[in-house]
Order: C-alpha cells, then structure tokens, then sequence
C-alpha cells in the first residue's frame, strides 16, 4: 500500500514521514499541493491521502478536490491545525475521511490510518471477489439446462445437465410437473407471475432457487418463453436455464461484506461529525466526551419522549454539532475564565446562528437536522432564549432535547469558566426551570428516568 504525503513544515514532514514509513510499504512526500498532485499523477498507485491545509502553491483543499476529480473514493486524512467554518464546510463537501489535529499525536495517527488501512483492504478485496464472480460467471454460462413442457406444464423433455444438477432420472422427470423440483423458500407468487405471463403468451426471466432429488438447493437464471403454432395457441414451453449457484452464494458473500463495509462508512461519518462537533467545543480533555455524552443524553430522551428510531438516530448523530458555530467566536471570548461582560456574552450568543448558517444549505439528512439544533438549542419554554425568542412548541423538540442533554452535561463537569455542580444543585436548576427554560414534559420524562442518565454519565465519564 501506497500513501501520499503532503506538509509543507520539514520538521513534521520528517518525523510524520518515519511514522508512515512503518505502517505503508512506500511513503511518497512533497512540500506543497501543486508538487503532491504531480506525483500523484506520475505515480498512479496512490492507495491513500495525508495532507496539510494551510501550504505554498496549492493548498490542501485544492489539492483534495483535484484528486477527488480523479478517484472519488481515494481516502482522505487530514492533519491540521485550521478550523474556521469555511474550511470545515469545504472538508464536509469534499467527504474528507477522519482529521487529526496538530500538534500531531503519533498514537492518534496511527489509530487513524489503521483504520482507513482496514477500509481500503475491504475494498480491494471486494473488487477482487468481484472480479472472480464476473470470471465464474462466464464459464457457467458456456453450459445450458434445458427442459420443455406441454400447454398444462407438464415436462416433455430435459437434457442432461437438467437431470445432472437436479439429481433425477430422465424417466423420473418426464410426465411430471416442474413442482417435483420446487423450493419451498420460492414465494408462491414467482409462480403466478411466471403463468400470468407465459398465459399471455409472454417470456419470463428471473432468477429461481430449486431443490434437487436429494435435498440440496440449487439456483438457475431462467429464460421461459412459450411456443406457439400456426394458430397462435400455445403448445408448449421451453425454459433454458444457466446454473448460478455458486454466483449467488458469492454474490450473497459479497453483500455480506458490504454490509460490513457500509457499515465501517457510517461509523467513519458519526466519527467526523463527532470530531467536529469536538472542535466547536474547547480544546479541553472534556471535549470529546462532552459532546458524546450529549449525543447519547439526547438519544435516550429522545427514544423515552417517543420519537421513532430513525428520529432518534439522527439526533444522535446531529446532536454533537450543537455548538460547532462556536469555531467563529474569538478564543478570547470562548476560553475566558470567569463570567463574559455584557458585550462579550453578545458575541458568544452569535455561535447559534453561526452553526445554523454553516449547515443550512446541506441537504444531508443529519446535517440539516444539526443545523435546527444548533439554531434552537439556546432558546426557552418561555421565549427568552436566543437568538429567536421562540416559545413552547415553536422550539424544534431536537432543540429542546438537546437543550436538555447539553446542559446537565455542562454543569455537570468542569469548564474553563467554572467549576463543575452537584447533582443536586443542578437537579434544582432543572426543577425551577420547568415550564421556563426547558419544556415541562421532557423534565418530567427526565426525572422519571434519572438513573438511565446517570448510567452514561458514568460510563462515558
């Protein structure tokens, strides 16, 4: 496996490139954008992407779209210390694989191109597994099985394959009906359709799963067609079948493994999302916790208060970019100790409608429901929150969840600008607020479910 590397600082370049060097059998550097796309196209057996941002000629963004242009599916890592919005939208769209902030911890790199590395075996060995089907499948197809039927279905003639993969006598088979080969698994309406058709003189082709003399199961791609006589009435009826039990046992390998595939995709998705989520926050230890906690927080509520699993999910997976507009407020701001003065609690207020306007356009499923959360998470039952002064129903219920989750997570451990609460303190708070700050029902469901809350709180401390 080959991985491109580019970074334009020589230092990091060298000590990054003697990490890869151990975990990639060629490590390919440049020093800019412009030289790593020029060797991508001399080389053409990138396998993986490692790349800066902020870099001399072309930087990184350009020179991910360019590749993007020329494999789709090439992945993608990215190693920065950047994150204004701009950038993180550009990496959203150009479906950027995992980030790794700098200053660059070896062990997290590591984490990360293990596992694009095990994405990319998947791959490689699907496209294998399936160019062995394509070979297989065209040696099957050299051999017919053959049978005909008279008008009433009954079989008048097979061949030798046909008794060779169904495991009777030619006598056996003759005079009877195809049902003596019939799986029960094939749904009885395949067979309707397939009269339905061959009445209305009319071909059939499709796929069908038979059983043979002794038990065992076979599948055949089938062609049926009727034959008619002079008069226009059917006669009789010809299948010609091609064995492909072997391709669909692959093909059924095959989706396994895609599912295992897809599966790793997602799992990459929820990853970014959480990171940038992370990156809205402070950079402090709590960060990633934090906003999983808040995810899972949100889930649960969101399962008790009734939603369906799909809504659920998507909170879930929404749910950690409730402050991501955060990015765009000054780390003076952001990361003052002690209370903000009135000005500067202005300027943090603007994080809401900044993540809204980040996520607003995206018509993915999770992202539009991010950008409601981040939008309305800060608004109030009783319609002094912000930045709208919505009230009671008018708030989005992702938003008043995530309301919810967000704060008994943030008074519930230390920020920068305080210390973290009791639980009974910050029970009394939601108490007070009820009907004020939060919607009514959900501190009710809260309550009545305090010890589920309690459990992810300490598993994901």
């Amino acid at each position: 496996m080959t991985v491109l590397y580019a970074e334009d600082d020589s230092d990091i370049l060298e000590s990054v490139s003697e990490i890869l060097e151990d975990l990639f059998d060629e490590v390919i550097t440049a020093t800019d954008g412009k030289e790593a796309l020029a060797l991508y196209n001399y080389h053409k057996n990138i396998d993986f992407l490692i790349t800066d941002i902020n870099m001399p000629q072309m930087n990184g963004l350009k020179l991910i779209e360019e590749l993007r242009s020329i494999d789709k599916s090439l992945p993608v890592l990215v190693t920065t210390a950047y994150n204004k919005q701009d950038f993180l939208i550009k990496c959203i769209e150009l479906k950027v694989d995992g980030f790794i902030l700098k200053p660059i911890d070896a062990f997290e790199l590591f984490s990360e191109v293990e596992r694009l590395k095990e994405r990319i075996n998947t791959k490689k060995e699907l496209r294998q597994n399936q160019k062995l089907l394509e070979e297989y499948k065209s040696a099957i197809d050299k051999s017919s099985i053959v049978s005909k039927a008279n008008a009433k279905g009954i079989i008048t003639f097979v061949n030798d394959a046909f008794c060779k993969i169904s495991g009777y006598d030619r006598e056996e088979l003759i005079g009877k009906s195809h049902n003596i080969i019939r799986h029960p698994d094939t749904p009885s309406s395949v067979f309707k359709t397939i009269w339905e058709n061959l009445r209305n003189k009319k071909s059939w082709k499709g796929v069908i799963k038979n059983r043979s003399k002794d038990g065992s199961s076979y599948y055949v791609d089938s062609y049926i067609r009727p034959i008619v006589n002079d008069d226009g009435e059917v006669t009789e009826y010809i299948g010609i079948r091609h064995d492909i039990t072997e391709l669909e046992k692959y093909r059924q390998d095959i989706e396994k493994e895609l599912s295992i595939a897809t599966k790793e995709i997602i799992d990459t998705q929820k990853e970014v999302v959480y990171t940038m989520g992370a990156i809205g926050e402070t950079r402090s230890k709590e960060t990633g916790q934090h906003v999983k906690r808040v995810a899972e927080y949100s889930y649960l509520l969101a399962i008790l208060y009734g939603l369906d699993e799909h809504e659920a999910s998507i909170l879930k997976q929404a749910s950690p970019m409730h402050d991501i507009g955060k990015v765009g407020i000054p780390d003076n701001i952001l990361n003052k100790p002690g209370k903000l003065e009135k000005e500067e609690f202005e300027v943090m207020k603007s994080h809401s409608l900044l993540g809204y306007e980040m996520l607003k356009h995206s018509n993915k499923e999770i992202l539009k429901a991010a950008a409601v959360v981040a939008f309305e998470h800060h608004e109030k039952w009783d319609g002094t929150g912000y930045p709208r002064g919505l009230k009671g129903d008018e708030i989005h219920i992702f938003g008043r969840i995530t309301a919810i989750a967000d704060v008994f997570d943030a008074l519930g451990h230390d920020r920068v600008y305080k210390k973290a609460w009791p639980l009974e303190n910050i029970l009394n708070l939601f108490k007070e607020g009820s009907g004020k700050h939060f919607d009514p029902n959900l501190i009710n469901i809260f309550f009545d479910n305090l010890d589920k809350f309690l459990e992810i709180k300490e598993e994901l401390s």
